[in-house]
């Protein structure tokens, strides 16, 4: 255990002492991630469908602050959306603009949540989702990931209905009534924002509880919930649902998420300490657990001893007559 926090303040420092670079390299990578699968899920206009079009809006990243970054998103993905039928495009635009008025600019620090909802879905780890939020946000970032679930189910709905008019025409007005039909339909869309909503409160009421390692156990409690509340919606949904796919996407999302915890913060449990105390007005109950930190100790193995010495020569004397003294 020793060697595995010596480990983790080696990575803090390097985190620290790179972190500009780092969070440099973080915008590009999330930029070109995110527009990357934008032009997988929204493949209908020309602009995303261009090479290399995701990585020049990933280095376009690097200097937009985050609130830029998802007016441009949202603004892309309209236009795409646009190319296929205008309703469409236009009922997005009006989606998001009641969700940023109503929601996103009181909380703007959840705008990144809802940019990688549809990033983490796409790369069949959406797990990770509610047991973040749940663990290191609370409840007031669930309505940022339940509407990037929202997001993402359109895109798939919008595919499968392009799919379905393949062969007879794709008229804009054809395609709007169809796709607006189907995604009211959607009970997958239903029981992916259930399943979060149940998740993220399961998860931030236990580890808001008085009791050991509760952090860790949130976690797992946390993924446990997620599998039995999707094998139990595709069973009453009548959803095939793959046992082993989700197994091991359940498995990665934990190990994601224990590294985040691990890094953000080490408790030692076995030196909790119970206050009591009071004033003129109020009981004081406090609650103390020390965190755990582990300094790199350094050792000398090997002295090397100069070759050459230098030794200062006694000046002798002389008196008058020239005699040594």
């Amino acid at each position: 255990m020793e060697k595995l926090l010596i480990f983790r303040e080696r990575i803090l420092k390097f985190l620290s002492s790179n972190g500009r670079v780092l969070r440099l390299a973080g915008k590009f990578i999330g930029g070109a991630l995110l527009f990357y699968v934008a032009g997988e899920m929204y493949a209908y206009g020309s602009l995303l469908s261009q090479p290399f079009m995701f990585l020049i809006l990933g280095i376009a990243c690097i200097f937009l602050p985050v609130s830029v970054i998802f007016l441009l998103y949202h603004l892309i993905v309209a236009f795409q959306l646009s190319a296929l039928a205008m309703e469409i495009g236009i009922l997005y635009l009006i989606v998001i603009g009641l969700y940023y008025l109503i929601y996103q600019r009181m909380f703007k620090k959840t705008e990144l949540l809802l940019l990688m909802t549809p990033v983490l879905f796409y790369f069949h780890i959406p797990a990770v989702l509610p047991i973040v939020v749940g663990s290191f946000i609370g409840l007031y970032g669930l309505p940022a990931i339940l509407m990037g679930s929202c997001c993402y189910y359109f895109a798939v709905t919008v595919q499968e209905g392009i799919r379905q008019m393949s062969g007879g025409g794709n008229e804009g007005g054809q395609i709007y009534s169809l796709i607006m039909s189907s995604t009211a339909e959607n009970k997958e869309l239903m029981l992916g924002l259930l399943v979060f909503i149940i998740v993220t409160a399961a998860v931030a009421g236990i580890r808001k509880l008085w009791i050991a390692y509760g952090w860790y156990i949130a976690i797992l409690a946390g993924g446990g919930l997620y599998l039995f509340a999707v094998l139990t919606g595709g069973y009453f949904l009548d959803n095939e649902v793959h046992i082993v796919p989700q197994l091991l996407m359940i498995l990665a999302s934990l190990l994601i998420v224990m590294a985040g915890q691990f890094l953000y913060s080490v408790i030692d449990y076995t030196r909790e300490e119970n206050f009591e105390y009071e004033d003129e007005e109020y009981y004081y109950y406090v609650r103390a657990i020390p965190k755990i930190s582990m300094e790199e100790e350094m050792s000398v193995k090997k002295v090397i001893v100069p070759a050459r010495r230098f030794y200062l020569k006694h000046k002798e004397k002389h008196d008058d007559k020239g005699e040594e003294s």
